[in-house]
């Protein structure tokens, strides 16, 4: 283990925390679509959705109410829906985005705690593929989640502009877990090729 591979794991593990902390509030947190109205040049949140709930305000911005689509699946009544098709597929979707986003989540917590135990020298080869497998793996199923709450929802406010930024530092993590696994696995294998120096 030598400084660059050190340097390269810190990155990478700096990057995977960040991200699994803004995936986490993003995907706790209601506003990934939200319906403005504007009053006397005011303007106003009435509503707010993410894949498993939504909130209505009243047009002073005090909250009315928040549904969880888990006891109340006629979710035309408080979700500011703007797609086509009926109730039984937009449950549908966000179904599928939530459990896919948090796996991707999960994935992200795995391939960033294999990452930094990368730091630890002398494991045998295939280990290190364990993270930039997880961080791959983790970028797939958040582009998943957010494709299919894409069919329901508008990604127009904080929440999901939190976790799109979380699926790019894991982009990145991913890029230089990749970079040490590499380094680190390739060093057993590089050894068989050692020649031994004749001495005259």
């Amino acid at each position: 283990m030598n400084a660059l591979s050190i340097t390269f794991i810190t990155i990478s593990v700096i990057f995977g925390g960040i991200a699994l902390l803004f995936a986490c509030v993003g995907i706790g947190t209601p506003n990934w679509q939200s319906a403005q109205l504007t009053i006397d040049g005011q303007t106003y949140t009435i509503s707010t959705a993410n894949f498993f709930y939504a909130c209505r305000f009243y047009s002073n911005g005090s909250l009315i109410s928040c549904e969880h689509r888990s006891s109340n699946r006629n979710i035309n009544q408080y979700y500011p829906i703007d797609a086509p098709g009926n109730q039984t597929q937009w449950n549908q979707y966000l179904d599928a985005a939530a459990g896919l986003s948090i796996v991707g989540i999960i994935f992200i917590f795995i391939g960033t705690l294999t990452t930094l135990i990368m730091i630890v020298a002398d494991w045998v080869g295939w280990i290190y593929l364990i993270g930039p497998i997880c961080l791959f793996l983790a970028c797939l199923f958040m582009l998943a989640g957010m494709a299919e709450g894409s069919y329901v929802l508008y990604y127009n406010d904080y929440s999901a502009n939190l976790y799109e930024t979380a699926h790019l530092l894991t982009i990145f993590s991913f890029l230089m877990s990749c970079i040490v696994a590499g380094r680190l696995h390739s060093i057993p294998d590089m050894r068989k090729f050692d020649v031994p120096v004749r001495k005259n």
